[in-house]
């Protein structure tokens, strides 16, 4: 895989919706506020409100105070028609479908009038008061939970082409074990700027922990061919059946026009209930930061079975990611699919033109896939017994060590190509020490790049152990050095992926010599990136 670079920013962008339904009353305009009161002294028209702010066909009547004789009302554009009840004393103004800006002139039979500004316009958006959470994990995170409900929120939010949505902070529950719910409210603030109202709204997100049988997928899917992505098409497809839970692995850079880059589930007979343990990146023009990112969360959420679980329907696709890639941007996921309940699913990824909406992508899904671009990185491979390894170390005797990332796991069909990387592998290392000697020993754990520039996440006896970027063919420590005392036998369980953008093959021992402390800076001259002074 190539290394990007240079880090480009991203600015996200809602995909237009159809003009949404009317959200909330928008605020009066500063107009209002500023208006005299209906007690202002003869001879001074007042109308109230004093200022109108509509939705497209909505009518709203305005009360006129002080009229002398007959009331008259002109509008300078016709963003709405008028009627005047002179009983009443009131003007009623509705508004076309059209939106617009209008002063509305109220006289009366002596002369004096009144101004009121007049708006015609839509809700900057939409978003519904109550949404559903279900996730799993025998311990949540709450960083990881606040994640989720801000997705949700964030999903179902229907914005209006140029709208912006901002969250408030909120707050989720610190512990969440199974069987637990809460209900968590989350402010949040659509901008509209000068062609939308703004909607300020609190919708609250129920939130249920599903108790779920931990799974071990037994195939992986691998998407990497094409990896850029040049046209718009079916990446890569295939089926995830209850008997049979798989691994997504996704890895795809954007070349040329703007586009968006979705992994969709569909249902293939009958509705299904899912299981998603989702760890995805990007997008962004850093490839090596996205891949590390990917390796990591999954790293943290899949032994803790740390997810959510989402309904599929035959008829309606589920858009579980969405990436909005710019030229050069790069995007990642490693996602464990589990079945419930129900039919079978299929698993797509797919480039779609920015434009298209969530609606609209099962067009796409049944396409003949993009054809590759000879590497034959793509294909599904068979996991459930690959990538565990047992090694032992004994106090004063060599090192135990191993290398991985330069195979690639057996594949699953004949049209399966290579995974060479071992990309998406959560492997496990267990090393097991004894000390036969009547002095303590001390012991590293440490790694050692073989094949290039490289940056490693580790999970040690379930502690997240992150090793900075290294390219020469050095020791570098894992962790924190460990004590063996005499006549002693322990273990080290070390759990690790391969990071997508990095280079491999890589070695992981155990030795009794000291390892480099750390890996250097950068761009330093052993560094990952080394600049000419």
């Amino acid at each position: 895989m190539n290394i990007a670079l240079s880090i480009l920013a991203l600015a996200l962008q809602a995909t237009p919706p159809p003009p949404p339904p009317v959200l909330a009353t928008p605020a009066p305009s500063p107009a209002a506020s500023a208006a005299p009161s209906p007690s202002a002294g003869p001879g001074v028209l007042v109308a109230s409100p004093a200022a109108a702010d509509l939705h497209p066909s909505q009518s709203q009547a305005l009360t006129v105070a002080n009229a002398t004789g007959t009331i008259g009302a002109q509008l300078d554009t016709p963003v709405a028609t008028l009627s005047v009840d002179q009983t009443s004393r009131t003007v009623t103004l509705s508004a076309s479908t059209q939106t617009g800006r209008a002063t509305l002139t109220i006289t009366d039979a002596s002369g004096a009038s009144v101004q009121v500004p007049v708006r015609v316009a839509m809700d900057a958006g939409v978003v519904p008061s109550t949404l559903t959470l279900r996730v799993t994990g025998n311990t949540v995170d709450p960083a990881w939970l606040q994640t989720q409900v801000q997705k949700i929120v964030t999903q179902s939010a229907q914005l209006q082409s140029g709208a912006t949505m901002q969250l408030s902070p909120f707050g989720v529950p610190g512990s969440f074990a199974p069987g637990s719910t809460a209900s968590v409210p989350v402010p949040i603030h659509i901008a509209g700027g000068d062609q939308y109202y703004d909607v300020v709204a609190t919708p609250t997100v129920a939130v249920t922990n599903v108790e779920a049988p931990p799974f071990v997928p037994r195939l992986l899917f691998y998407s990497d061919d094409p990896e850029k992505i040049v046209a718009d098409g079916v990446l890569y497809r295939n089926d995830v059946t209850a008997s049979t839970p798989a691994v997504l692995y996704f890895y795809h850079q954007n070349s040329g026009d703007r586009r968006r880059m979705l992994v969709v589930l569909r249902a293939t007979q009958a509705p299904a209930s899912v299981q998603l343990i989702d760890a995805s990146a990007g997008p962004n023009a850093d490839v090596m930061t996205v891949g590390h990112n990917v390796s990591r969360d999954f790293l943290l959420q899949k032994p803790q079975n740390e997810g959510v679980v989402v309904d599929v329907n035959p008829g309606t696709p589920y858009v579980a990611d969405r990436f909005d890639m710019q030229n050069l941007d790069g995007a990642a996921g490693s996602i464990g699919v589990h079945v419930l309940s129900g039919s079978s699913v299929q698993v797509s990824v797919v480039a779609v033109p920015e434009s298209v909406t969530d609606a609209e992508v099962s067009s796409y899904l049944d396409q003949t896939p993009l054809p590759g671009d000879g590497h034959r990185r793509a294909g599904a491979f068979r996991i459930d017994q690959y990538g565990n390894e047992m090694l032992a170390y004994s106090a004063g005797g060599a090192d135990a060590n191993t290398q991985y990332g330069a195979n690639t796991p057996p594949p699953a069909d004949a049209s399966a190509g290579h995974d060479y990387g071992d990309y998406g592998v959560l492997r496990t290392l267990t090393f097991d020490l004894s000390n036969p000697t009547p002095q303590a020993a001390t012991v590293y754990l440490y790694e050692r790049p073989m094949g290039g520039v490289v940056r490693s996440s580790f999970l040690v006896n379930g502690s997240l152990v992150q090793v900075g970027c290294a390219r020469l063919p050095e020791r570098y420590q894992i962790g924190q050095p460990f004590s063996l005392p005499p006549g002693s036998n322990s273990r080290i369980v070390v759990q690790t992926m391969t990071d997508g953008g990095s280079n491999y093959p890589l070695e992981v021992g155990v030795t009794a010599s000291p390892p480099l402390p750390s890996t250097p800076a950068m761009f330093s001259a052993d560094g990952c990136f080394p600049k000419a002074s």
